[in-house]
């Protein structure tokens, strides 16, 4: 299996100690390096959260709205079939918490917790701890297309690409944004793997993830 650190690969990129396979030059500007990126909404500090994204989240789940400096976009359709379609939920809710756990510099965020299990709990948690280690948030848009979704017995695997391309780090002291440029470095092909939350009928963890780096099939 592939461990490669998914988040890191475009957004950390400049940072010197999180460097994996991307590479470019923070832009700090006449401004600091806190100009508006293109595709993202305001990214004051006091900005407030925009609302939880998801309406149809399992009852009693944590809350996993992001800055308002942060968007991701779930470009794909929603299966037919209700478990399919519940897993798929919750995958995209699964990156979501990872999200929500690097904006709050939290790698036990209870979203986390909530949405995953086992090897993708520590994929998670190690995720927001490379953040956290660096100083670092994230800032931008980042896009989720091209899902495929099948049943396996009891668990649902869903892969899909991802666009880093307008995501970014950000340094938490100081707002500067480290931009990169796209490269092969910029794309992503996920496969999770989803199973029910034990003792529920309406939520799915991720209990694996496999993260493929810089995957052409995935440019368009």
């Amino acid at each position: 299996m592939r461990t490669r650190t998914a988040l890191t690969a475009a957004a950390l990129a400049t940072a010197a100690a999180l460097t994996l396979t991307a590479c470019g030059d923070s832009d700090s500007g006449d401004d600091g390096g806190t100009e508006q990126i293109e595709g993202a909404k305001d990214s004051s500090s006091d900005a407030p959260e925009s609302p939880k994204p998801e309406e149809g989240a399992p009852e009693g789940a944590p809350d996993v709205s992001l800055p308002t400096d942060v968007e991701l976009v779930f470009d794909w359709e929603e299966p037919s079939k209700p478990d399919q379609a519940a897993a798929q939920r919750d995958a995209a809710n699964y990156v979501r918490s990872i999200y929500r756990g690097v904006a709050e510099q939290e790698p036990k965020d209870p979203a986390t917790q909530f949405y995953a299990r086992e090897q993708a709990l520590t994929y998670a948690r190690d995720q927001i701890q490379a953040y956290v280690d660096g100083g670092l948030t994230a800032t931008g848009t980042e896009r989720y297309y091209r899902a495929e979704v099948r049943s396996y017995g009891t668990s649902v695997g869903i892969s899909f690409c991802v666009d880093q391309s307008k995501i970014y780090g950000k340094k938490v002291k100081s707002g500067e944004v480290l931009r990169t440029e796209e490269s092969a470095a910029s794309y992503l092909y996920y496969q999770v793997s989803m199973s029910k939350f034990p003792g529920r009928d309406d939520a799915w963890q991720a209990t694996l993830i496999d993260v493929e780096g810089e995957a052409t099939q995935c440019r368009e």
